[in-house]
């Protein structure tokens, strides 16, 4: 005989919500970041929110796994650049230091606009997928979707427990 637990799939929002409301909020107390006790459990609330609202875990660890391991060997290369010059950090306030850090940027940015091409073309006034509508049509269209009511309606509501909860201490 099985037990049916399906019943704690309604739950698991409300559980993931808690996890990562006490994960974040704990991160922020242990890092004393802000040091304004109201503004940890605000953050803390905007980010479970956010994180719950926004996008699955699931989807989330599928976008930031592959950029937080460019980020990393991005790091690697750059202190292995560091390291085979082998001068001090201080020559590199100097025009050649300043040169590597423009053309680095600009190689980041370069590949940005590469890999989020299809994300940000509509934006671009050059490219062909740009929308010439007026832009305060689409920010009042923007501004009265449901989404953008239900986001400023969470931002209204943790800033309300968060101030309640530092108010009871």
């Amino acid at each position: 005989m099985t037990v049916d637990i399906t019943g704690i799939s309604y739950f698991l929002p409300i559980i993931s919500f808690l996890v990562i409301f006490i994960v974040s909020f704990a991160v922020m107390v242990k890092a004393k970041f802000p040091e304004n006790k109201f503004l940890q459990v605000f953050l803390s609330f905007l980010i479970a929110v956010i994180f719950i609202s926004v996008a699955g875990a699931r989807q989330y660890v599928e976008n930031v796994v592959p950029w937080f391991a460019v980020v990393l060997v991005s790091f690697v290369l750059i202190l292995l650049v560091l390291g085979i010059s082998g001068k001090s950090l201080e020559s590199w306030h100097g025009p050649m230091g300043k040169i590597f850090l423009v053309v680095l940027l600009a190689v980041f940015v370069i590949s940005a606009l590469f890999v989020f091409s299809s994300s940000i073309s509509p934006y671009l006034p050059w490219s062909a997928g740009y929308q010439s509508t007026p832009a305060s049509a689409n920010l009042t269209d923007w501004l009265f979707e449901p989404r953008t009511g239900g986001a400023v309606l969470l931002l209204i509501v943790s800033a309300l427990v968060a101030w309640i909860l530092v108010k009871s201490e």
